[in-house]
């Protein structure tokens, strides 16, 4: 049997090789949106905190000052957590190009393989009609010589 061999193999597995990298770098993108989504998350507690803390102390008296540098607080951390929101959106907006990417990075890949494939199968189909062809040819060529050695007997 003669070996099967892909005329585009290494286009084949050049875009193998692009869709492993986009797997890569979409498990990247979407690392780096889960910490940016984990640090919202914790400035939205500290919030909480603070404000539970403001209430807590205006129910017991301060001083006016000590008031004002609690909202401060809480303002400068509702600026991180609005910061915070904008990061996480625009890591979801990356993650969202990776994922397309990568989609059609595969797209790409499972194309080339398919046209592997029909051509496997058309080499398999030739190989078989000319395995065919040569059985053909010996029986006929048997046939003929017993057919011969019949008569001469």
């Amino acid at each position: 049997m003669t070996r099967f061999n892909f005329r585009f193999q290494k286009i084949l597995d050049l875009k193998e090789n692009e869709t492993q990298l986009a797997q890569v770098e979409m498990a990247e993108a979407l690392k780096k949106e889960q910490a940016v989504r984990e640090q919202s998350e914790a400035l939205h507690s500290k919030i909480t905190q603070a404000e539970e803390m403001k209430k807590a102390k205006e129910q017991k008296g301060i001083p006016i000052s000590e008031l004002r540098m609690l909202e401060e607080y809480i303002h400068q951390l509702y600026e991180q957590s609005f910061m915070a929101n904008r990061e996480v959106a625009n890591h979801e907006r990356h993650v969202s190009r990776s994922q397309d990417a990568l989609k059609e990075k595969a797209r790409e890949e499972k194309t080339w393989g398919n046209l592997k494939e029909q051509n496997y199968a058309a080499h398999q189909k030739e190989h078989q009609a000319a395995e065919q062809s040569f059985f053909d040819d010996l029986a006929g060529s048997r046939y003929y010589r017993l057919g011969r050695t019949g008569d001469a007997q």
